[in-house]
């Protein structure tokens, strides 16, 4: 097809844009997507809040706990009237303390909570409440600053030694982080390897992912990208049911960990990039990978094809951070990490928080996932017809205004509050699918890990914004929701701004006709020159 041949490169003039090769590790890749997205989401069970009162002593267990509430803690749950507690029995407990108006109130030494819904948490087996209540969001941003680290660390990590030796290492350390917390003795101890496991699973995520888009081309690197996300609904949905048959925090990540060492198996069959491998040089590894593909594909392949193989002039150029803030991509780095932490905040602001809502914790999230996969599904064929970015514009306004507009509902109506955050849940899950794809069109291969890298740094600096953003529920009910919606227009303005390499529909092909080409663009430097143009599809 036209659109397809003006995504070409030697790799795919040799094996094809996509064939059963590329499909079934597509397919094998995407299930990466399992535990990160688990230790990612695992928190929002783990570590639930529930109702929770001053435990009573043993001799008045028998008290049904509305009645021993009421009497012995008027004001909330983290204090208990002053009193000697074993002059009195379960008998008379009524008739002596039935005026408590005026007594004094002290701290309460031990508590009980509400098992029904939600069973054994991390709030619940190191007392996180009360006066130690804040140490909730520092728990949860552990795990959300490890994400920011992993997110550039592993992009540079990966442009160096390879995609493959640095996905299997970082999935092997993840594996292992998972079971060691589900033994966590102490909290400093959870803490840390939350943010060791932060660092793991984000590393994952992006190398799975950028590795999974160089080894198709054309249209299927935009449709192979969306879908390398549509197990992280499907990952929802089997946490919920985890969480739900579990209710204890340790059985759920000991459930949800085990199963992430078959993916280990596959250490020694994940493929490199074949890209990567031609970006560095690595011809001897790049014919063995065509030639496996020639032979899975049922291709043919030309005579002495390794010829063709021309590697760039500057192989051994090394590829910083800083490249990311030179020549023409310092405009794209810039208005990307606007893109992605605006994305981010609104992604997980409602993803994470669906429960403010009020309601069931099991049902909400439920719904959250369903909705993620319909957005998934649905971006696709959208994308397809319209192109990139003007469909990411149009998401992120439809998501900012739905969350402005939760401020003009009439006081009471639940259900029109809940239609506009699913409203923008679904819009926002389908930018979230289609970002990281676009992302790595806007970048060269010796660049493409960095700069996704870059862009999930900025969603990290968001993730450890969000829990606090949800505080500010207690100034204004309505403001985290006003926040993000401001957020997700200036996002939509970033993408107006941003110039898109992304490929074109045809009917944008059309258009483009009539404008100067970009190869009479002159490249800004030698790296841009040699690694733009020589492995960029």
């Amino acid at each position: 097809a036209p659109e397809e041949d003006n995504n070409s490169d030697i790799i795919s003039d040799l094996t094809g844009h996509i064939g059963r090769w590329q499909l079934m590790w597509a397919f094998l890749l995407s299930l990466f997507q399992f535990p990160s997205t688990f230790h990612l989401f695992s928190f929002v069970f783990e570590g639930a809040s529930k109702d929770f009162w001053c435990a009573a002593p043993d001799h008045l267990k028998s008290i049904p706990s509305a009645i021993w509430r009421n009497i012995t803690q008027p004001k909330d749950g983290c204090s208990i009237i002053d009193f000697n507690f074993n002059e009195v029995s379960a008998k008379n407990f009524t008739d002596v303390l039935s005026d408590t108006f005026n007594v004094t109130l002290i701290e309460c030494k031990s508590f009980q909570y509400d098992m029904d819904l939600i069973g054994k948490t991390v709030i619940s087996e190191w007392q996180l409440i009360c006066n130690r209540a804040s140490m909730v969001s520092v728990v949860e941003m552990c795990f959300l600053a490890g994400a920011a680290v992993g997110s550039v660390c592993s992009g540079w990590i990966s442009d160096q030694f390879g995609r493959r030796i640095t996905l299997m290492s970082f999935a092997t350390v993840q594996c292992c982080i998972g079971i060691l917390l589900a033994f966590a003795s102490s909290l400093s101890t959870f803490m840390v390897l939350r943010f060791i496991s932060g660092v793991t699973s984000m590393a994952v995520l992006v190398v799975s992912f950028v590795l999974v888009v160089e080894l198709v081309s054309g249209k299927y690197r935009t449709i192979i990208g969306i879908l390398n996300l549509l197990p992280l609904s499907i990952a929802y949905m089997i946490i919920t049911g985890i969480a739900y048959a579990a209710r204890d925090w340790r059985t759920i990540q000991l459930i949800g960990t085990i199963p992430c060492f078959l993916l280990l198996v596959m250490w020694l069959n994940v493929p490199e990039s074949p890209r990567w491998l031609l970006a560095r040089g690595r011809t001897d590894e790049l014919k063995e990978i065509i030639n496996r593909i020639a032979v899975r594909n049922r291709i043919s392949l030309p005579d002495n094809y390794e010829k063709l193989l021309i590697s760039p002039p500057d192989v051994d150029a090394t590829v910083s951070i800083l490249d990311l803030f030179r020549g023409k991509f310092r405009r794209t780095t810039l208005l990307m990490t606007v893109i992605w932490f605006s994305l981010v905040l609104l992604y997980f602001g409602i993803t994470l928080h669906m429960n403010n809502l009020g309601g069931n914790i099991y049902t909400n999230t439920l719904m959250a996932a369903a909705v993620e996969g319909v957005a998934i599904l649905c971006s696709i064929i959208v994308v397809l017809k319209l192109g990139i970015r003007i469909n990411l514009v149009i998401y992120m306004l439809v998501a900012g205004l739905a969350c402005l507009m939760v401020n003009f509902v009439p006081d009471g109506n639940l259900w029109m509050i809940i239609t506009l955050v699913l409203i923008g849940k679904c819009t926002i899950g389908a930018t979230n699918a289609i970002i990281q794809t676009f992302t790595a069109y806007q970048y060269p291969t010796m660049m493409r890990n960095l700069g996704v890298g870059a862009g999930n740094f900025a969603a990290g600096v968001a993730l450890i914004v969000v829990p606090y953003l949800w505080l500010m529920e207690h100034i204004q009910v309505f403001l985290p929701m006003t926040i993000m919606g401001g957020f997700g227009i200036v996002g939509a303005i970033a993408l107006m701004l941003l110039q898109d390499r992304s490929p074109k529909t045809k009917r944008q092909q059309r258009v483009k006709k009539q404008c100067p080409p970009d190869h009479m663009k002159i490249p800004t430097n030698a790296f841009e020159n040699s690694a733009y143009k020589h492995t960029e599809t």
